[in-house]
C-alpha cells in the first residue's frame, strides 16, 4: 500500500521507518520552474563534473566514445540516445544568468526551513540532479542518505521493496553494500513484494536510508532533484538503520561522511 503523508504526525511516523511515501503537495511542496529538460541537458553535459554513463551491452571503450559524443554533439543528436547524466555540484549553476539563480530561495532554504520547523538536525543536505533517457533505468541500488526525490520533468517509477530486509538484511546492507548493486536491475522477486510509486512532475518521494531500489524513466526524457541528507535526526534520536551503520562506522571510520560542502 502506498503511503502519502499529509501532516507533520504523518511525516514523523513514516520518517525513519523501512518504506518510502510520498509528501502531499498540501503539506509541502517546491515552487520553481525549470528550463526544458533538453535545455537542462545541454548545460549540465559541457561542464567537467558531470557524470554521463551510457547504458547497454557495450564495452568499456564504447560506452566512453559514446559518452564523449554524448558531451558534445549537437543536443538534438544525442537527446533520444539511452543515457543518465548527473550532476553533483549544482552550485557550478548558481549565480546570476544561471539556470539556478533562485534554487537556494526556491528550494534549498524552504526545504531545511520545512525540516527544522518539524524538529529536525542533520550534518548534510545537499541536492542532486538525474536525468534518464526515453526509458532507461537507474540501477539496483541503495543510499547511505535519507533522500527525497522530487519529480522535475518526465515520468519515473520509483521501485523498492515493501520489506527491504527480506532482500536486503540489515546487517548486508550495512557491512557488504556493494554486493547488493546490480547494474541490470532487481534481483528475482515476487511482484507482490514491490512497492512502486509512479513520479509525475512535482511529486515529493522520501527514499529511506539503506533501502535498495530501481528507478526506470518513462518515454519521455525523465529529470528529478534530489536531496541527500547525512545525520539527519529529530529530537537527537537517528533512524534505526542510520544509527546500525554508525555502529560501524565506529570501526571503519575512513568509510563514514565527513563535512560536506555542497549545498
Amino acid at each position: 500500500m502506498q503511503i502519502v503523508v499529509k501532516n507533520i504526525d504523518e511525516f514523523l511516523q513514516n520518517w525513519n521507518g523501512q518504506r518510502n511515501f510520498l509528501i502531499h503537495p498540501d503539506y509541502f511542496e517546491f515552487k520553481m520552474d525549470f528550463p526544458p529538460v533538453e535545455e537542462v541537458v545541454d548545460v549540465l553535459r559541457r561542464d567537467e563534473q558531470a557524470r554521463v554513463n551510457i547504458p547497454g551491452d557495450l564495452t568499456d571503450s564504447e560506452k566512453e566514445t559514446l559518452a564523449e559524443e554524448f558531451r558534445i554533439l549537437p543536443i538534438d543528436q544525442v537527446i533520444d540516445r539511452p543515457f543518465s547524466l548527473a550532476h553533483f555540484y549544482l552550485e557550478n549553476f548558481y549565480g546570476p544568468g544561471k539556470f539556478l539563480n533562485d534554487f537556494q530561495e526556491k528550494v534549498m532554504i524552504p526545504w531545511r526551513t520545512f525540516l527544522s520547523s518539524a524538529g529536525f538536525t542533520w550534518q548534510r543536505c545537499y541536492p542532486i540532479i538525474f536525468i534518464s533517457g526515453r526509458n532507461c533505468s537507474s540501477s539496483y541500488h541503495m543510499d547511505t542518505s535519507h533522500v527525497v526525490a522530487w519529480q522535475v520533468w518526465g515520468v519515473k517509477t520509483f521501485n523498492a521493496f515493501k520489506n527491504p530486509s527480506d532482500y536486503a538484511p540489515l546487517d548486508i546492507a550495512v557491512n557488504k553494500p556493494k554486493s547488493l548493486r546490480r547494474v541490470n536491475g532487481p534481483p528475482d522477486h515476487e511482484p507482490e513484494d514491490v512497492l512502486s510509486y509512479r513520479m509525475e512532475k512535482g511529486d515529493l518521494l522520501w527514499n529511506q536510508l539503506l533501502t535498495p531500489h530501481w528507478v526506470p524513466a518513462g518515454d519521455e526524457v525523465a529529470m528529478s532533484l534530489n536531496i541527500s541528507h547525512g545525520g539527519i535526526r529529530h529530537s537527537g534520536q537517528f533512524s534505526s538503520n542510520e544509527s546500525a551503520l554508525r555502529e560501524r562506522w565506529k570501526q571503519h571510520p575512513e568509510e563514514a561522511w565527513l563535512v560536506d560542502t555542497r549545498y
